[in-house]
């Protein structure tokens, strides 16, 4: 379980430094990794765990761990909610 909350921290993290920095040379390298982390995602998700999976909550985590700026550059803003539900982020491509 605590792998699946992580890997979709991570997504939710990429996803929003993606949305927070579009112009970073570094977008194509989140949406790279974001593939890579659903990829796992996939394979260790249980139906089971749908349950006890608290998606709001890991956005909140993945909201404290986006910087407070790249590249001398501050974020564009983001949802202050998470804007995707948890079958979108597993099969995302």
């Amino acid at each position: 379980m605590h792998a699946v909350e992580s890997l979709l921290v991570q997504i939710l993290l990429h996803r929003l430094r993606a949305e927070a920095w579009p112009d970073s040379s570094d977008v194509s390298h989140w949406r790279r990794e974001m593939r890579v982390f659903q990829r796992q995602l996939r394979r260790r998700f249980a139906p089971s765990m749908r349950q006890r999976l608290d998606l709001p909550d890991l956005y909140q985590d993945a909201l404290l761990l986006l910087p407070d700026s790249l590249d001398g550059h501050g974020p564009l803003p983001v949802p202050q909610v998470c804007p995707v539900a948890l079958d979108e982020l597993l099969t995302e491509r």
